[in-house]
């Protein structure tokens, strides 16, 4: 598993999905409060966190409605232009123009809650069923070791360089990521395992 090119093309964006999106929201109180009054129009900060919370919901029901009809690949392919589009909106944003942070955060809380699902539909879409338990017992932890750094660089990103710098590194995670799903394929997937179960003569069906 850990050998094959293709799982580390679908691994590194999850987990990078994962790190954004929860390592952002950990620096709401930080990122929001440097917008001043201009939060006053969307409800301050109260307000800013319940379309957070709507968006959130809302996302994670609909990309888990385009992993399912789509496949996995399109949906976090998707999931990760919505990332490149929250980074650049937070990146231009300004105490002068709040509304395009609150959107960054929006479109950051749309993929947050799918992002976590990905890692199970992901093992169970492009690896075999039998599989899927050791499959999933790598993809998981490295995805989550990826996110639980997102808290930090995000803090170092804010403290050293401001919140934009934020937005700047969301932004380049998600070209990063998009072009590791277009390189994923998973019919090379089907083929090296298929290399290895006919060595352990197994069945190819």
């Amino acid at each position: 598993t850990l050998t094959t090119r293709d799982f580390w093309f679908i691994t590194l964006p999850a987990g990078l999905l994962l790190m954004f999106s929860v390592g952002t929201m950990t620096q709401t109180n930080q990122i929001l409060a440097q917008m001043g009054d201009g939060l006053d129009k969307y409800g301050g900060f109260a307000g800013v966190m319940a379309m957070i919370m709507i968006f959130g919901l809302i996302g994670s029901f609909v990309l888990g409605v385009l992993d399912q009809k789509l496949g996995t690949k399109k949906a976090m392919i998707i999931a990760c232009v919505i990332m490149l589009i929250a980074g650049i909106l937070g990146a231009v944003s300004s105490p002068a123009k709040p509304g395009l942070l609150v959107a960054a955060l929006i479109f950051l809380a749309l993929f947050m809650g799918a992002s976590s699902n990905f890692t199970v539909s992901l093992a169970a879409q492009y690896w075999r069923r039998e599989d899927f338990g050791t499959v999933f017992a790598a993809v998981n932890p490295i995805a989550n070791l990826i996110c639980a750094f997102g808290p930090m660089l995000i803090a170092i990103l804010m403290i050293g360089s401001g919140y934009t710098m934020i937005f700047k590194v969301v932004a380049g995670a998600g070209v990063v990521s998009i072009i590791l799903m277009l390189l994923f394929s998973s019919k090379h997937v089907k083929a090296k395992d298929d290399t290895y179960r006919k060595a352990a003569g197994k069945k190819l069906d």
